[in-house]
């Protein structure tokens, strides 16, 4: 189950969340001005990212599987303003 709360909601129920995310296995992304800025997930899943040994957005994209269409989404995105701000071709 994802929840989607401002930085200023985290800020005021930090508590809340980490024990949300611990027993309930809930991933929570934080907002700020209305764009994904962190995403809280539960320990067991970056362990499987750790054993896995990836990097990166790749480490992302397994760790959140059940998000992909969000994050090959967010992934192009970035791409998108790299290739703005950097006035260079970027590939992937």
């Amino acid at each position: 189950m994802k929840k989607v709360i401002t930085i200023t909601e985290t800020k005021a129920k930090l508590s809340e969340i980490i024990n949300a995310v611990q027993h309930n296995g809930e991933e929570v992304v934080i907002t700020r001005n209305g764009k994904e800025v962190a995403i809280i997930i539960p320990a067991d899943k970056i362990s499987l990212i750790k054993e896995k040994d990836i990097e990166g957005l790749l480490c992302a994209k397994c760790a959140l599987s059940e998000l992909n269409d969000e994050i090959n989404d967010m992934i192009a995105r970035i791409y998108e303003a790299r290739d703005k701000e950097f006035s260079r071709e970027v590939r992937f």
